[in-house]
């Protein structure tokens, strides 16, 4: 009993007394009212608590047990490869230990292990490629490839990616933009830690896919070929490469061509002049690129094609107010932002010559103020005789012997006509 009226006390807060069986004390007026608020400081966590790192996670109970399926699973497929000791007429089955090295893989990738997952991808395409399914190789090589950028190691996901390549041309010449493709990824993978690495796999890429002074009229580059230029292009802008995105630019442009990629394809040819007049400043050469750009008659009805032979004319011409007309056009908002800068940059020079010619043919009009000199455009009205030069007065001599008269016959040469 003792203890039971213990815990009513503890529970309700007993009472003063031993009457009342334990009821709840009776309460004061306004014990309730609420009590006026005093400005307290705020509690403030400390900075190092906040800005520490969060601690990795031990794995659970769920993701050991994945684990330990997958090293199961990993186990009885070394076993179909390995020959038993005691038999004689034991064969590898090396499509059934694909298939397992698949499944542990999933297990890995399920409980978060993403190396041993990346792992047991490889050892499933190693073996889809030794039974020729080279399908299925590149599809686990592209799995293990994905991990290993998920997990933090770029140069080998680059590496896996070229093994997609490998395995794509193994199936057929038609995979050749798929297999392009594959190296722009390994591109991707490497261009945030190591963007030198990852410029040479993307002009690798554009390599294998057109050849260095080719066009992609005789290759087979697929239906999204050109993607594999767009990508190319796009980074090598964004990094200020600008010289590596003019070299791929033909075979860019030969590629939008092929797949009549009509929207991108005016673009690049834009872009492709406002690159080589940015890099060289030659405006006789970039003239000269526009002129082979109106081969494509189709480029000849739009709007990139007007702004490209305006910019193009006034860079040749030095023309100032003609450039700043240009560069009003909207045609410059849909290219890449590094060649919209360009655009904005672009100046001439003052033609200083012309100035000079323009004011020497003014002349005094002899009232303090200056008139044109139309004889300076035309030569047939100047009064000032032109001056004479050595095969005039030579011409001049003949005409005056021609029209002198000879002079007398002496007595003695009238004597020898005579005889004669």
């Amino acid at each position: 009993m003792a203890s039971l009226k213990a815990q009513k006390d503890e529970l309700f807060g007993g009472s003063g007394g031993g009457s009342g069986g334990g009821a709840p004390p009776k309460k004061k007026v306004g014990a309730n009212k609420a009590k006026p608020r005093t400005a307290s400081p705020r509690k403030v966590d400390p900075p190092s608590a906040a800005a520490a790192p969060a601690a990795k996670r031990p794995p659970t109970t769920l993701q050991l047990k994945s684990k330990a399926d997958a090293e199961g699973l990993k186990a009885e497929a070394e076993k179909l490869m390995v020959k038993p000791r005691f038999s004689m007429f034991w064969e590898p089955n090396f499509t059934k230990a694909a298939q397992l090295y698949d499944k542990a893989a999933n297990k890995y990738h399920g409980a978060g292990f993403l190396k041993e997952a990346a792992d047991m991808f490889v050892e499933a395409a190693a073996l889809d490629a030794r039974e020729q399914y080279h399908g299925k190789a590149q599809a686990h090589y592209a799995k293990a490839a994905d991990l290993a950028a998920k997990d933090g190691d770029p140069h080998r996901a680059c590496q896996l990616y070229h093994q997609v390549f490998e395995s794509y041309l193994e199936l057929d010449a038609d995979h050749l933009g798929r297999a392009c493709a594959a190296l722009i990824k390994g591109a991707q993978a490497l261009q945030a830690a190591h963007p030198d690495e990852a410029a040479i796999e993307y002009t690798g890429a554009c390599d294998q896919l057109v050849r260095p002074g080719q066009t992609a009229d005789l290759q087979n580059i697929g239906a999204t070929g050109h993607e594999v230029y767009q990508e190319a292009a796009e980074w090598f802008l964004a990094t200020g490469r600008y010289k590596d995105a003019l070299d791929i630019s033909d075979r860019w442009i030969s590629c939008l061509k092929k797949n009549n990629v009509r929207a991108s394809l005016s673009k690049a040819y834009l872009s492709t002049v406002v690159l080589e007049l940015h890099l060289s400043g030659d405006a006789v050469k970039a003239h000269q690129t526009f002129m082979n750009h109106l081969s494509d008659g189709e480029y000849l009805m739009t709007p990139e094609c007007k702004a490209e032979e305006e910019l193009v004319l006034a860079m040749k011409d030095n023309d100032a107010k003609g450039l700043e007309e240009v560069k009003k056009s909207s045609c410059f908002r849909f290219l890449h932002r590094s060649v919209k800068d360009m655009v904005t940059k672009f100046e001439v020079l003052a033609d200083e010559l012309a100035d000079d010619l323009n004011e020497a043919k003014l002349v005094d009009d002899g009232e303090g103020g200056l008139e044109e000199d139309l004889c300076a455009e035309d030569p047939a009205l100047d009064p000032t005789p032109a001056p004479a030069t050595r095969g005039d007065e030579a011409g001049a001599a003949a005409a005056a012997a021609a029209s002198t008269p000879p002079p007398p016959a002496t007595q003695e040469e009238e004597e020898e006509e005579d005889l004669c």
